[in-house]
């Protein structure tokens, strides 16, 4: 695989199926940091500056500005928007707070498998997808039931999966080695990516007819 830098000291992204975006670590000229957004053309790898609430638009949906100011660090969280225009938000230590559309708190729980916490999460079908790393397992939840609807997995299928992603029909876990898919509702197998050195990325992103990874504290472009 060739990855091709789009850029670096990324300290967040956030995509959906049209657009992919990036916050990245710069410096002001007094020497004092802060953070700036930026949106990737998938076509032509061309960025260009955002404004802060395009951002979270693309990252939490309607619920946007409201789940970040009651987050208070955007950065840190990994968020999952569902299909009545609320968001799911997965905070460190698989901790899952709620957000309605209007940025109204909608609950919170631990979301864990096994005593297993989270690593990432992913909504399909406005129920909610997530890993399990130290299970090597992907797990649906419900958020009706607010329980478990099945597990995917083992060391052999999913080893330690960490970042998720839905594209189409497929599930895509950044795992040991490379990114592997799981078609849905079939449950099969699809084709793995694998990278180098066995080292896998952080995130896996597919935007239009691109695809994305988060890597080595970068966004990059990956072509074979």
């Amino acid at each position: 695989m060739k990855l091709t830098m789009i850029a670096p000291q990324v300290l967040d992204i956030a995509a959906n199926e049209q657009a992919i975006a990036y916050a990245r670590r710069d410096t002001k000229a007094d020497g004092s940091v802060f953070a700036s957004f930026h949106f990737c053309d998938w076509e032509t790898l061309q960025t260009r500056p955002i404004a802060e609430s395009t951002y979270l638009y693309i990252k939490f949906g309607d619920a946007g500005a409201h789940a970040a100011q009651a987050l208070g660090e955007p950065f840190g969280c990994r968020a999952a928007p569902l299909p009545d225009g609320g968001c799911a938000v997965l905070t460190p230590g698989g901790l899952l707070r709620l957000f309605r559309p209007d940025g109204a708190r909608g609950g919170g729980f631990v979301l864990d498998y096994q005593e297993c916490p989270a690593c990432d999460i992913v909504s399909v079908g406005g129920d909610i997808w997530f890993t399990a790393t130290e299970k090597n397992a992907l797990v649906l939840f419900s958020l009706a039931r607010r329980g478990m609807v099945l597990r995917v997995g083992g060391e052999g299928v999913f080893p330690r999966p960490t970042g998720l992603s839905a594209h189409g029909n497929l599930l895509c876990a950044c795992c040991a080695g490379g990114v592997k898919a799981l078609a849905l509702p079939s449950y099969e197998l699809g084709d793995s990516i694998a990278f180098e050195g066995g080292e896998a990325p952080d995130r896996f992103f597919q935007v239009f007819r691109r695809r994305f990874v988060g890597a080595y504290g970068g966004l990059y472009a990956l072509s074979d």
